[in-house]
């Protein structure tokens, strides 16, 4: 039975909220991940009906035969833009060729737009004020936004706080900040990812100026209809709105569409990550564009699909000085290894790999940006040596340029989540370079 990347989300999260025993599970999980291929010898020197063929015959590739084949390829090819083959170029040029081929491999660079921020409200809240905006992100479309000003007198370092993907496309902001009101679902999912905190609020409390925008397909940007369909429509009928069922029952309709997005922005010319990528950008140059920020200090934050995010806007965007990557962090070719159907929802443009796997993405940002790397020793999303190589490979480019106190790694007994000893981890990172 293969199960959806939403569906083992929920099943890492139940685990995390203590509600499903699956330790041992993981722990059996744990001593097959490795980068080690899958291949049919290993098998067959198993004796039949021996436990340990079982076991590894549950385990093996979600391509099953496909993946050797998939595997040979990349390894004849690997990353020829990777830093250790930068063939005697400067660590500059290097960067520049990197920030430059992604760019290119994205495939969006709209013309040019006045930012036309808008205040629609501002609310009060213990230690900060909450402003609610909008900014353009194109000409085309606008980007709603939660813009947190802590109190007292900037200019503030600031942070652009990234939310997660999590399959879960109902919310998109809120799942970062304090909310009145706020949903049963929503209250729910930060039980489970966050310790039930609203992190970018608690980071406003503690004098950041945070700014936590609606992703492309997420929150007040999420797939909506003049005329929605019957599967819509059935999908939701007899639920009541405030419920967590509507809200599962939107987030599996939305779920099950994704493909279909990857593959009609690709028939338009365009990728899911090119737009949230030159969003998030964009939502940088808000910070910057503001009075109350200092520019000097901006860094950027985010959970799983956010620490994807997060490696891209620090491996893309010189401005930021600091970033934290929580729960996404691995050699890419190691995923050939899960036996599961885990990434086919991510916002991802493969053009990306034939030039730079997801560690070199991040290393762009070397050594300028100080950057912090979390990762979950049972989160089965990744590998655990796939996680391992990842980060070795970025403590490699940034004790090469003299700078290995800007570089931290660290890998916490948990599923895929952001834990409370984690986010205090994590802003005693952003502190140390920020403030």
């Amino acid at each position: 039975m293969r199960i959806t990347r939403r569906e083992l989300c929920r099943a890492l999260g139940t685990v995390a909220a203590g509600i499903l025993p699956l330790r041992a599970r993981a722990a059996e999980n744990a001593a097959l991940t490795s980068s080690v291929p899958f291949s049919k010898n290993v098998f067959m020197k198993l004796a039949p009906g021996n436990k340990a063929e079982s076991l590894a015959a549950a385990h093996e590739s979600y391509l099953g035969s496909l993946a050797p084949v998939i595997r040979s390829i990349q390894q004849e090819r690997g990353f020829p833009l990777a830093y250790d083959r930068r063939s005697g170029i400067s660590a500059k040029e290097w960067t520049m060729r990197g920030r430059a081929a992604i760019s290119s491999s994205l495939g969006y660079s709209p013309p040019s737009a006045p930012l036309d921020v808008r205040l629609k409200r501002r609310v009060s809240r213990a230690g900060y004020e909450l402003r609610v905006i909008s900014f353009a992100g194109t000409s085309h479309y606008r980007i709603p936004a939660f813009l947190l000003i802590p109190e007292g007198k900037g200019p503030f370092p600031a942070l652009v706080a990234l939310h997660d993907h999590g399959g879960e496309y109902y919310f998109g902001k809120e799942k970062l900040v304090e909310m009145d009101q706020e949903h049963a679902a929503l209250t729910s999912f930060k039980k489970i990812y966050y310790n039930g905190r609203s992190y970018a609020s608690d980071l406003a409390r503690s004098g950041y100026l945070v700014l936590v925008a609606d992703c492309f397909y997420w929150g007040e940007r999420r797939l909506t209809y003049t005329y929605p369909p019957s599967n819509y429509r059935q999908a939701i009928a007899g639920l009541d709105a405030s419920s967590e069922q509507y809200v599962s029952a939107l987030d599996d309709f939305f779920e099950q569409r994704t493909a279909d997005l990857i593959t009609l922005l690709g028939y338009n010319g365009l990728n899911w990550l090119g737009i949230v990528s030159y969003d998030d950008i964009r939502a940088v140059d808000v910070l910057v564009s503001l009075p109350e920020v200092d520019s000097r200090r901006i860094g950027c934050i985010g959970l799983s699909g956010g620490g994807f995010r997060s490696t891209y806007l620090a491996g893309r965007d010189a401005r930021i000085r600091a970033g934290v990557i929580v729960a996404w962090m691995t050699t890419l070719p190691t995923t050939l290894d899960l036996a599961e159907k885990s990434h086919a929802d991510i916002f991802d443009s493969y053009a990306v790999h034939a030039g730079l796997d997801h560690p070199d993405v991040a290393s762009l940002a070397a050594p300028d940006c100080a950057l912090f790397v979390l990762n979950c020793g049972r989160d089965e999303l990744f590998t655990a040596e796939g996680m391992r190589l990842a980060t070795e490979k970025m403590r490699g480019v940034y004790q090469d340029l003299n700078h290995a106190d800007r570089f931290q790694a660290h890998v916490y007994d948990v599923p895929h989540l952001f834990n409370k000893e984690m986010q205090k981890d994590a802003f005693f990172w952003l502190d140390r370079w920020l403030k």
